[in-house]
């Protein structure tokens, strides 16, 4: 399996951990030394395979599943470059009787031996 389909499958876990709570299946594409760069976030850093899963669980928590809707699209094709990817996206959060929330950023990924060793 070549690193875009690693990021790939990991996007797949992930979206469907969003949906029915299963964490765990993401520790698999992660290194045990994993670490998730939050920019601009209140827990800058979270190192460590099981504080990466447990810091996207309590981020969608906090975040996604406060509202009625969540749409992710990809705004580019996958760019692998060596062992670094990069994919921009758009997050659109729907809140009846409020105003869309459009989010957009750029994922960020080094995997080593065919594991995400940062986000």
């Amino acid at each position: 399996m070549n690193n875009i389909d690693i990021f790939n499958n990991f996007a797949a876990a992930f979206e469907l951990a969003v949906e029915d709570d299963n964490w765990a299946r993401l520790e698999e594409y992660l290194a045990e030394d994993a670490t998730y760069l939050n920019v601009g976030g209140p827990d800058p850093k979270s190192e460590g395979c099981e504080d990466v899963v447990n810091f996207l669980k309590e981020d969608v928590s906090n975040t996604d599943k406060k509202f009625d809707t969540r749409t992710l699209i990809a705004l580019t094709e996958t760019k692998a470059e060596g062992d670094r990817l990069s994919r921009t996206w758009r997050s659109t959060y729907t809140l009846e009787g409020a105003p869309n929330l459009v989010v957009e950023g750029e994922a960020r990924y080094r995997l080593e031996n065919n594991l995400i060793k940062e986000i």
